[in-house]
Order: structure tokens, then C-alpha cells, then sequence
């Protein structure tokens, strides 16, 4: 039996929390993301404005807002971008192909979904590099940065001079 509203709403439309709750994400890439924990409604405006994302044992878990949603749908969420801490653990390439390391941290700008630096654990840097978004190409099944390795060392010799001076003066 369908239920009533008082409130004049046409509810068959209409979507309940349960049927939000326990479905899967899916990102813009078809990626599983995890099940949808919790959703967030603003309690002055009464807007649905997030869910939380349970990504399974041992993984933190993530909010992903309203805009991220594409659609909902009987089976998951579908979102409209690739979530950028999916980033962690991908292979980080220069522009020739030469490996550079694994993404160990994805740094944000502010709550977006916007990446300003990856962290990348570098063997052949013998630390972690701190890679900037500006210096990446592209981002698939890894990342491609558009610089060489030649050129990233430059770079950090740089970075390191200054930091050598700056302790000097």
C-alpha cells in the first residue's frame, strides 16, 4: 500500500534512506569505491548533502557530497568523478616511461576532490618525492607525469640547495 503524504508531495518518486543505505559506489570509471554507511542531511535546510562511504576492514572510510552523485539507482551509486584517493598505490611514471615510484599519499586541496600533490615513495630517490599536480599528464591505471626523472632530480637538487641555505642564513 503506497504511503500517504500530508505535505501535498507526490512520494513515489521519492527515494528512503533505506534504500540508500548498503548500496554499492561506483565511480566515473566503473571502479567499486565501497557501500554507501550513512547519508547527510543539512538540518536547517533538510537537503540531502552527503554520504559516507564504508570502504571495508581496515580502510578509512570517505563523504563524498551531493555533486559527486550522478545518480542512484536500485542497484549503487554512481558517481561523477574518479575518487583521487583511488590514486594511493598506483605507479608513478616520468614522461619516458621510466618508473619514479608509488603513490603513498594523495594530498587535497581543501575537501575537493582536487588533487594539489602526490606523495610518492621513491626507490630511486632513495625518500619520498612530493610530486604537485601541475607536474602530472595524465591518470589511468597509473600515473604519468610530464617531466623527466632527470628533470624531478633538478628540481630537488634545487629544493634542497634552498633548504641548505635557508638553515645557513
Amino acid at each position: 500500500m503506497p504511503q500517504k503524504s500530508i505535505s501535498g508531495i507526490e512520494l513515489k518518486d521519492a527515494i528512503a534512506s533505506d534504500d540508500i543505505l548498503g548500496k554499492e559506489v561506483i565511480d566515473s570509471e566503473g571502479n567499486f569505491i565501497g557501500v554507501v554507511e550513512k547519508v547527510f542531511i543539512d538540518k536547517k535546510k533538510l537537503n540531502f548533502i552527503a554520504i559516507s562511504v564504508d570502504k571495508g576492514f581496515l580502510q578509512s572510510g570517505l563523504t563524498i557530497g551531493k555533486d559527486y552523485i550522478e545518480k542512484i539507482t536500485d542497484y549503487a551509486v554512481f558517481l561523477n568523478i574518479r575518487v583521487a584517493y583511488e590514486i594511493k598505490g598506483m605507479d608513478v611514471f616520468d614522461k619516458n616511461g621510466s618508473i619514479i615510484g608509488i603513490v603513498s599519499k594523495v594530498d587535497l586541496f581543501e575537501n575537493k576532490n582536487s588533487i594539489s600533490a602526490l606523495q610518492v615513495n621513491s626507490g630511486v630517490f632513495k625518500k619520498n618525492l612530493v610530486i604537485s599536480s601541475d607536474l602530472i599528464q595524465t591518470i589511468g591505471y597509473s600515473v604519468l607525469l610530464n617531466v623527466t626523472k632527470q628533470e624531478i632530480k633538478d628540481m630537488k637538487k634545487k629544493e634542497d640547495d634552498a633548504a641548505k641555505e635557508g638553515k645557513k642564513g
